[in-house]
């Protein structure tokens, strides 16, 4: 109905704890990612591969995987609204 207020679930405040542990997961890769000095290079070589570009996509691997544990830790236990609601 149009007027009718509905009350929004309590959002869950994430711990500083995992709150800053989650930062730093997706600084760390970022900041490597971003300090050019370290791999403007073109040795060694991974499988004829020159460093700056597996250097690139390992930090690209990285980061997903950073991102992916930092979601879990921030919304670990978390239930969807559809679940709660059924």
């Amino acid at each position: 109905m149009m007027g009718e207020n509905r009350e929004s679930p309590p959002v869950r405040a994430a711990r500083p704890l995992r709150l800053a542990v989650s930062g730093l997961l997706i600084l760390i890769p970022v900041v490597l990612s971003l300090a050019v000095p370290l791999y403007q290079r073109s040795g060694p070589a991974l499988i004829g591969i020159p460093f700056f570009y597996w250097f690139q996509m390992s930090m690209a691997i990285c980061t997903a995987i950073a991102t992916s544990t930092a979601y879990r830790l921030l919304y670990s236990g978390d239930t969807d609204e559809a679940e709660a609601a059924a």
